[in-house]
């Protein structure tokens, strides 16, 4: 018996990290540091790089943060998927920076998976019918469990004006909550393989479902049919805003009601019309317990890009047809 229990429990005592919020500042140290030079292998890096850690975590991140580090989002790199490919090019789009994840976690022994499906960048990305897949990401398992990471939007910040990426890390794409998550990732369907493994696993919902690991998955319509959430949007940790619809009609006369919820204090509001040059401030009001709102009236008719502005950030974009 006390054998028995020698060997669960440091699994029983790691299995409650918060992998989230732990401090990473050595894992980071180790990666940030790690020699700049040419490799030519995925293992010739995961392995020395991981060689002086000895938790799970604390691996994944130092992979992690390598990637982000010293990897850059290229267009110029869409047929550089192949990981080995990807360390010597320096260069990838998302698909091999997913690849070259999920191979770095193999050669340490963390379970990770590529998975494809579709992003909202942009407003005309509201309703629109997701056919083809855009986008690739991952989820790793740690003692046990499932988390989502997207090493590409961690690597670079898409910026909305330019609609281009800028190297800057992004910590919010590193492990996020599925109910997060899905707000701007909709997963596809799994490869047969991977199927085959959810099958495996003794998961009894829909296998199509399996990588959103939410208890009640989001329909592909619903994903579709909200707003742009825009990364501002998870920075000013706002985990709700109302309308919930993307695109709507709208009465003229009738003030428009904008309402969120955040865990910081937020001390002002603004929208963005059309290609307005500039924002327009709006009186936000406290309505208590974290809930902040504003109204807005519409001073014309018509087709209205609606972007939301809180504390000089872009968080949210509508698409109205104002009658």
């Amino acid at each position: 018996m006390k054998r028995y229990i020698f060997i669960l429990f440091p699994f029983f005592l790691f299995s409650q990290v918060d992998v989230k919020n732990f401090d990473y500042r050595r894992a980071d140290s180790i990666a940030l540091k790690f020699p700049k030079k040419k490799y030519k292998t995925v293992s010739a890096v995961a392995e020395i790089l991981t060689q002086d850690i000895t938790t799970e975590h604390e691996k994944f991140r130092a992979i992690f943060r390598w990637i982000t580090d010293n990897i850059e989002y290229n267009k110029s790199a869409g047929n550089v998927a192949d990981a080995d490919k990807v360390v010597r090019k320096n260069k990838a789009v998302c698909q091999g920076f997913s690849n070259l994840l999920k191979e770095m976690c193999n050669v340490v022994g963390i379970p990770c998976e590529v998975i494809t499906g579709y992003t909202k960048t942009e407003v005309s990305d509201i309703n629109r019918k997701l056919k083809k897949t855009d986008h690739a990401w991952n989820c790793v398992k740690l003692y046990g469990k499932w988390h989502l990471v997207d090493v590409t939007w961690a690597t670079s910040k898409f910026n909305v004006v330019t609609h281009k990426f800028q190297k800057e890390f992004d910590e919010f794409y590193y492990i996020v909550q599925p109910e997060l998550f899905i707000l701007d990732h909709f997963p596809g369907p799994p490869t047969k393989v991977q199927a085959q493994q959810i099958i495996n696993e003794g998961y009894k919902g829909k296998v199509a479902n399996y990588y959103q690991f939410l208890e009640k998955p989001v329909k592909k319509k619903a994903f579709g049919s909200w707003p742009v959430y825009y990364a501002d949007f998870f920075h000013m940790q706002l985990n709700a805003i109302d309308p919930g619809k993307g695109t709507f009609s709208w009465k003229q006369q009738k003030p428009l009601h904008v309402e969120f919820f955040s865990e910081k204090t937020i001390k002002d509001a603004s929208i963005l019309i059309n290609t307005d040059k500039f924002v327009t401030p709006v009186e936000l009001k406290d309505l208590g317990g974290g809930k902040y709102g504003f109204d807005y009236t519409f001073p014309v008719k018509g087709k209205v890009d609606l972007t939301v502005y809180v504390n000089g950030l872009c968080v949210a974009e509508y698409l109205l047809q104002v009658k």
